[in-house]
């Protein structure tokens, strides 16, 4: 039986339950197919949708590689969540791991569609490099190793002054941060394992992601505790 399916209540469980962790909104745990959002516990089938492949979920975490199908879209309170967090400001810890030396590809991206070529706005994660943001912003960092790795990334924060802060951390290291003189645009749809623009094949390679928390924006200063291996 694939973890968080079957077993997962027909109707979502209200309440926080305590293997979400603190402070968190939204929490996606793969490895033990336990899901919660928007204040309940879910179906995993209620969070992610479109290209989705249930059976890309095993012991081991949801698989997205460039030779499987899987490209989860956000969908119910997951995606409700994922936009009004990029409005307010929020930050994403990914726990992932690799087969593969370099880990590549697109870990999500939120948009006004799903084709940043046929979108004025967008936000992109990538896993080896940063954070995108409309075509203006690029925080580049990089990731190597196979292995796990832990990766925060902080949205749209708001600053003060009109000022917005994006900022990125991974495995315990400091974090690099990005101001914009301007907030996040308000957007429709999030994708996981996106494979970038049409042809692009810039899916994620050899990825499990193990795990998925979404919390209101943190300080850079929190995120290299919230990335320590």
């Amino acid at each position: 039986m694939m973890p968080g399916i079957l077993a997962q209540r027909a109707a979502p469980k209200q309440g926080t339950p305590a293997w979400v962790p603190d402070g968190a909104t939204d929490f996606l745990d793969f490895i033990n197919g336990q899901y919660f959002s928007a204040g309940a516990e879910r179906n995993i089938l209620t969070l992610l949708g479109g290209d989705f492949d249930p059976s890309a979920i095993s012991g081991s975490g949801m698989y997205v590689n460039f030779d499987n199908s899987n490209r989860p879209t956000a969908i119910g309170p997951l995606l409700s969540d994922l936009l009004t967090g990029l409005v307010a400001g929020m930050t994403i810890l990914f726990e992932v791991t690799t087969g593969h030396s370099e880990l590549g590809g697109f870990l999500l991206y939120i948009g006004d569609n799903e084709s940043y070529f046929d979108s004025d706005a967008w936000n992109v994660v990538e896993a080896n490099g940063g954070v995108w943001d409309e075509g203006v912003l690029d925080i580049s960092t990089s990731i190597s190793g196979v292995g796990a790795h832990k990766i925060a990334v902080t949205f749209n924060r708001d600053i003060g002054g009109g000022n917005h802060q994006y900022a990125w951390s991974h495995d315990g290291n400091a974090a690099v941060t990005q101001d914009t003189p301007y907030a996040a645009s308000t957007m429709t749809d999030a994708q996981l394992g996106w494979p970038g623009p049409p042809g692009g094949g810039l899916q994620l390679f050899q990825t499990y992601i193990r795990s998925i928390t979404v919390y209101p924006a943190k300080l850079p200063a929190d995120l290299p505790a919230l990335t320590g291996i």
